[in-house]
């Protein structure tokens, strides 16, 4: 593992309980990757777990989206990098990407926050990170989807109750469970039909332990072509997770 200031490498080899059913590396475990990579990174500036408890505040994310050329295979060795660029006010931004033989295969970029565990509220980005030369490039400058929240008449396509395993250090759904809940809404059949490529997600609010969700799909035609659009939604019917995938 390297550091190189705002920039972290990391050699991988792909593991079989990172992989699905045709032995490849499963969209979850993307973003358990990214995750893991974000938290070792942020550690390396003391705003890691422990940086983050003693600051009584924890991180979120609140955009990810992960473009995929291609999946690694079980036991491949690839290249995991992450790396930051200048953040805003109340928030920042993290990249990340995969190279298997020296080909980015995966990419993706993420907008984070910081919670106050007192208030709840947006804690700002100013003193966070250390003076860094912001230099590194943005994988991809295409803004990210605006995604309806109003899923009024889309087809329910599953319920998802949460359990204590979804619970991370916040205290609340970890926000690669929705995904794992999400996609296994679907048969191996119907995934291998959806042929995704690119996954955009937006975390909308909390949700806990004992809550059922309920999935909702739509499919969407636009000047980018046709996707499908999928919402957890809460007891209430409002969006608390949405995803966007083509």
């Amino acid at each position: 593992m390297s550091e190189m200031g705002c920039r972290m490498s990391r050699e991988l080899k792909i593991l079989p309980s990172m992989c699905d059913s045709k032995s490849l590396l499963a969209i979850p475990a993307v973003f358990d990757t990214y995750q893991n990579m974000a938290t070792l990174h942020a550690d390396h500036f003391e705003i890691g777990p422990e940086g983050m408890k003693r600051r009584n505040s924890f991180w979120v994310i609140t955009k990810t989206r992960i473009h995929i050329d291609k999946l690694p295979e079980m036991m491949d060795d690839v290249t995991v990098n992450t790396w930051i660029q200048a953040p805003e006010r109340a928030s920042c931004e993290r990249d990340f990407d995969i190279v298997l033989n020296g080909e980015r295969i995966i990419y993706g970029r993420s907008i984070w926050a910081v919670i106050s565990r007192d208030t709840g509220r947006l804690v700002h980005m100013a003193g966070l990170y250390p003076e860094l030369d912001f230099t590194e490039p943005v994988p991809d400058d295409k803004p990210f989807a605006r995604i309806s929240k109003n899923f009024d008449g889309a087809e329910t396509i599953g319920e998802y109750t949460i359990r204590s395993v979804d619970i991370d250090l916040g205290g609340h759904m970890n926000n690669v469970n929705y995904i794992r809940a999400m996609l296994g809404c679907f048969t191996t059949e119907q995934l291998a039909a959806l042929d995704i490529h690119e996954i955009e997600v937006n975390f909308i609010s909390q949700s806990y332990e004992g809550q059922t969700l309920t999935f909702a799909r739509r499919e969407v035609s636009g000047e980018d072509g046709s996707h499908a659009e999928i919402a957890a939604l809460d007891h209430e019917g409002k969006a608390v997770f949405i995803a966007r995938l083509s």
